[in-house]
Formats: C-alpha cells, sequence, structure tokens
C-alpha cells in the first residue's frame, strides 16, 4: 500500500523549522513557539506528540525504520473527521473519520471504536523475483520472509516491473480496551491455547518457525472474511476483488481491518464499497449472523486444530463454507481462522468477542 508516511511528512516540515524548533525539549516550549504564525500554520496538520517525537528524532539522528504497516496504520488513524460529498483533495490517498452520529445506530456494536471511509488510496505491485515451491509471505507486520530462496528476474537487476492500482476502502478500528477485556478472558486463553499448539504442529516440518500471530490478528483476520462476504453483497464488487489489510499493533494496542479495492488504469472508483462505512452495523450483523452456524457444523464449528486429523493446524472453526474467502483477497493464504473468536458456535459460545445477533 503506498500510502504517506506521516513520519517522513513531520519531520520535512519539522527540518523546515528547524531554525525556531532547535530550542524546543518539551510541550510547553513548542507551545510557546507555536504562537509564531508561521510555526503555529507549519505544525497545524500534525499533534504536539507528533512534533515532538520528530524533534527529538532530528537531534539524536534517524530511528529505526518502521514495519510497512505500522506506517500504514498511522495514516489510516490519523484520518481527520468528515463526511459528506466525495471530494479528494489527494488523488493517492484521501480518508476521512465518520462521526459515530453517522454510522452508530446502536450499543450493541461497542467493540467497534471508528469507521474511517478511504475515498482514495493507491497500492503498487512489483515483481522482485519468483519461487518454484514455496510462496514467499509476509508476517502480520507485512514484511516477507527471508528464509524462502528466491530467483531473482536478472543477474544483475536494474529495475523492477509494476503496475499501480488506485481504488477505495474502509477501515474499521476495534476499541483497544474491548480487545484487551477479551484476551483476559479464561475461555479466550483457552481457544488461543489451542490454535498454538496447532500453529506449532504446523511447524514442526519446516525450516523456520513463524511466531504464532496470537489472538488480536486472528480475531481480526477471521472478522475480515466475514465482513469480505457481507460487504460483497451489496458494494458493487464481487467477493474476490475486494482485499484485506489487518492491523494488529498489541504494543500499541491499535487494532483495526482495512477492506479495500483497487484496478490498474483507473482514477476514478466506483465508490460503492466506501459508501457501505455508513452501514457498517448492518453488515456486521449480517456477518455475525450468518457465521453462527456453517453448513459443515457440527464438524466445523467442533474441529481442533491442535489434534487436526485433516492437517488443518492452522484452522479453528473455519472452512470454506463459513470463514475461507477467495486467496486473492486473503493476505495470509486462508491460515490463522477462527470463527469461533468472532461469534458464538455450536460448543464453544463463551470465547466470541462479539454477542449472538438474533
Amino acid at each position: 500500500m503506498s500510502l504517506p508516511d506521516r513520519g517522513s511528512a513531520v519531520e520535512t516540515v519539522v527540518r523546515k523549522l528547524w531554525d525556531d524548533l532547535q530550542i524546543v525539549d518539551d510541550a510547553s516550549g513548542l507551545s510557546f513557539l507555536k504562537k509564531k504564525p508561521k510555526i503555529m500554520e507549519g505544525l497545524a496538520p500534525f499533534s504536539d506528540d507528533e512534533v515532538l517525537a520528530a524533534i527529538r528524532e532530528v537531534k539524536g539522528g534517524k530511528a529505526e525504520e518502521k514495519p510497512v504497516k505500522q506506517v500504514e496504520l498511522e495514516a489510516l488513524l490519523a484520518a481527520p473527521d468528515g463526511f459528506g460529498d466525495d471530494v479528494p483533495i489527494d488523488p493517492n490517498f484521501h480518508a476521512r473519520r465518520l462521526p459515530d452520529r453517522a454510522w452508530r445506530q446502536s450499543k450493541r456494536n461497542d467493540g467497534i471504536e471508528a469507521v474511517v471511509q478511504v475515498h482514495r488510496l493507491r497500492e503498487v505491485l512489483a515483481l522482485v523475483g519468483f519461487t518454484r515451491f514455496e510462496a514467499v509471505t509476509p508476517d502480520i507486520n507485512g514484511e516477507y520472509e527471508t528464509d524462502v530462496e528466491r530467483a531473482q528476474i536478472a543477474l544483475e537487476p536494474t529495475w523492477f516491473p509494476a503496475v499501480e492500482n488506485r481504488g477505495e476502502g474502509l477501515f474499521v478500528q476495534l476499541s483497544a480496551q474491548a480487545v484487551m477485556s477479551w484476551l483476559a478472558r479464561p475461555t479466550v486463553k483457552q481457544r488461543l491455547d489451542a490454535l498454538a499448539r496447532g500453529h506449532k504442529h504446523w511447524g514442526k516440518d519446516r525450516k523456520s518457525q513463524r511466531p504464532f500471530p496470537g489472538g488480536p490478528y486472528v480475531l481480526l483476520h477471521s472478522l475480515s472474511h466475514l465482513l469480505i462476504q457481507s460487504l460483497a453483497m451489496r458494494c458493487g464488487y464481487p467477493a474476490s476483488s475486494i482485499r484485506e489489510r489487518i492491523y494488529a499493533d498489541t504494543q500499541a494496542q491499535h487494532f483495526g481491518i482495512l477492506l479495500y479495492t483497487g484496478s490498474s488504469d483507473a482514477e476514478g472508483t466506483l465508490g460503492g464499497l466506501v459508501q457501505q462505512a455508513r452501514h457498517i452495523e448492518d453488515h456486521l450483523a449480517q456477518a455475525l449472523r450468518m457465521s453462527a452456524l456453517c453448513s459443515n457444523d457440527p464438524v466445523c464449528a467442533y474441529h481442533v486444530p491442535g489434534e487436526s486429523l485433516e492437517s488443518r493446524w492452522l484452522h479453528g472453526a473455519a472452512c470454506h463454507g463459513c470463514a475461507l474467502v477467495a486467496e486473492t483477497s486473503c493476505e495470509m493464504r486462508n491460515d490463522y481462522l477462527d470463527r469461533a473468536l468472532v461469534v458464538p458456535v455450536l460448543g464453544f459460545p463463551d470465547a466470541a468477542f462479539f454477542g449472538a445477533v438474533p
């Protein structure tokens, strides 16, 4: 995803105003300098914490490069409030956080913190090589593994073929307090232990053991797949055209899902997906209602990943009848899914983040 790096943007402004900002050591000093119209105007798009962090980086040297998903998440969380006409300021990225009154109709979904309409976004895909037997897949931070040997497309490549896709999407942020409270429940810990055992079995015959992604990632990933199926019925795009980005930053306690679509040679978008952000409660209710009972239940619901007879070590209550989607949509090749963590299912009614929907 080619989203703006707010860290780079604020650093650029800080360096431009460095003659004044170099004397700033704390928030009070920054507040005093912001009385100057030039300083106030330049730093208006950024919070004081972002500016102070950039000042510290300039003084102490560049900090360690951030994971790609962290940069994307910061851009999405920084989207200003607003809704109305779709008038993009930046054709590459334009997002607005919906006010609660525009989408929240009840207290049933208090686990959702915010909903962001992403009117414009850009995705850049580049071919840097290929593998024959095992695909190179990203980890939960969007970084690619290095243990899989990749063949280069040339002996000494100086450029790579790439395609630029433009599209739209919506971002759903879960409440950090609700997620942490959910993680502390004994039934959730028990379910996650079973998923972790399945993950351990899966990694036995592999060169390197990828760490278990954790409960928040499995929750968000499963919820994302369920929402994709509901959104596809009303947004004008088929489910195979809707893609996901999962953000599970447990350290910073930021949890969210970006569902987006894009196509090459298209400067505009259909607008159907981004407008569904206003109806996210309806889509969530539909997703929970449909996923509470799978056509393969009780076999699907009672599947135990740590004792799998079918070698489905990375799945809980998930199969092609309920939670799996097209692999063009999934960022993790349809692994790490369990609808029991999202909605009550047969045999596991107490591990769900959301309650049952009548």
